[in-house]
């Protein structure tokens, strides 16, 4: 995965990663990136990996690899448990997210490190966090203390060995209750100072212009997750609502467009489409 937010980093734009839940989520995703052409990054939650299992996560993905003609990224998202990491690791996910934002800044590099050699050594891209990346009900916008130190990014980022960094400069997991506002000054600073790709995560909610400012500031990677929930849960109060059957295929196959179209307005947003027919023709 490095080798394409690094592309975007470079060329402004950013890969989306969205979190999936099931196998249907899963599929809508992957049809809109096929649609448009775009690299794509799956991500699963700890609770996703517990759910799932790990081994039929990526049987199922590599699956979608071989039959979709784009790049697949198989991440963990936040992975704090050291044996569910191992477990991703042992088992070929293409990235992992170690979050150690919980811990002081010494040993939250201490265990990014010791995960990078784990990844580094099966040639898994791994992604840190610097800061803390809160529920939108902490309301982190007036806890500027949690957001990332550019001053701390430099040392971070070369001790801990990271691949990227997850930042917090306003940003939050969850429904945001007002407008969030992104510290775009902040986030330039870092980017100054980072040499490796930058993460947003908490997509959802926040302003599109706004995704696109902090696009051309640096950030390279967007996570979308609560809205990927969201639009599942709508789609089956839609068909209990509006669709007079019994017919469980008619049921997965709303779930699935409705999640296509909601991904393809993010990729068209994070200016990824038809990217993967231009990386092809470097």
């Amino acid at each position: 995965m490095n080798n394409l937010l690094i592309n975007a980093r470079e060329n402004k734009y950013a890969i989306g990663g969205f979190n999936f839940n099931f196998y249907d989520d899963a599929l809508g995703i992957i049809s809109a990136a096929y649609e448009l052409k775009s690299p794509i990054i799956l991500m699963a939650s700890e609770g996703c990996v517990n759910f799932l299992g790990v081994k039929h996560i990526v049987n199922f993905v590599n699956q979608l690899k071989d039959e979709y003609s784009i790049p697949i990224i198989l991440h963990l998202d936040h992975g704090k448990d050291i044996e569910i990491i191992k477990n991703c690791i042992d088992n070929k996910f293409d990235s992992i997210m170690y979050d150690g934002s919980l811990l002081n800044f010494e040993e939250n590099i201490k265990n990014t490190k010791f995960i990078a050699d784990l990844c580094h050594d099966k040639g898994i891209t791994i992604e840190g966090e610097l800061g803390r990346i809160s529920g939108a009900e902490e309301n982190i916008e007036n806890s500027k203390d949690v957001f990332t130190d550019p001053d701390s990014v430099k040392e971070f980022t070369e001790r801990s060995n990271v691949d990227s960094l997850a930042v917090a400069i306003g940003n939050a997991h969850g429904l945001y209750k007002g407008k969030p506002r992104l510290d775009f000054e902040r986030l330039s600073k870092i980017n100054n100072i980072s040499k490796v790709p930058l993460v947003l995560h908490g997509g959802t909610g926040i302003p599109y212009e706004d995704i696109q400012k902090a696009i051309q500031l640096g950030i390279s990677k967007v996570n979308v997750g609560t809205e990927i929930k969201i639009s599942y849960i709508k789609s089956i109060k839609k068909y209990l609502e509006t669709i007079n059957d019994n017919d469980i295929r008619h049921l997965v196959s709303m779930v699935q467009n409705d999640i296509k179209e909601l991904v393809k307005k993010y990729l068209d947003i994070f200016g990824t489409a038809n990217k993967y027919s231009q990386l092809q023709s470097k």
